[in-house]
């Protein structure tokens, strides 16, 4: 059952990922997430089952710390990504958000998610959509993002998929 402070600690949190990616802030970004983070998207296996062992099965991405978004914000940043050039335009939306207290410093919460994104390389624009698994830890001052997981719903989608879509 959902705990509203659980709920709204989480809230916050996710709203403030939000606004961090859609401002391409990406150092604030790097911020709300544990150094020893675990940042996974599965793939779909077939149309009803996703992956369920990064080690052993392919996913879309998977970093088992912060240094791999870190890597992964460099080289958007590099400007040398043909692909990622120029970004797209993204707006992110959260909604049902529920979380719960699994102890007194780490919440467990589970959210969907959408973003709409604009190419203006290709003036084209499509929704990404799913949900999101994630445990939250408190560290000496503020609470993280120590583990999540990002269910693409849409995973056929026209353009490339990077953690700035997601």
């Amino acid at each position: 059952m959902a705990d509203p402070n659980a709920t709204a600690i989480a809230t916050a949190l996710l709203y403030l990922e939000c606004r961090c990616l859609d401002a391409r802030d990406w150092q604030q970004w790097l911020e709300v997430y544990d150094p020893d983070v675990v940042y996974w998207v599965p793939a779909w296996r077939d149309e009803h089952t996703q992956t369920s062992d990064p080690d052993t099965e392919i996913s879309q991405i998977y970093h088992d710390s912060r240094r791999g978004l870190q890597e992964r914000v460099m080289r958007a940043q590099s400007g040398k990504s043909v692909t990622a050039m120029p970004l797209p335009r993204t707006t992110h939306f959260v909604t049902n958000i529920e979380a719960e207290f699994e102890s007194a410093s780490e919440i467990s919460v589970r959210a969907n998610w959408l973003v709409q994104v604009y190419n203006p390389r290709t003036e084209t624009q499509h929704s990404n959509f799913g949900d999101y698994d994630l445990r939250l830890r408190q560290d000496a001052r503020r609470w993280v993002i120590r583990w999540k997981k990002i269910k693409i719903q849409n995973d056929l989608v026209p353009a490339l998929i990077d953690f700035y879509t997601l």
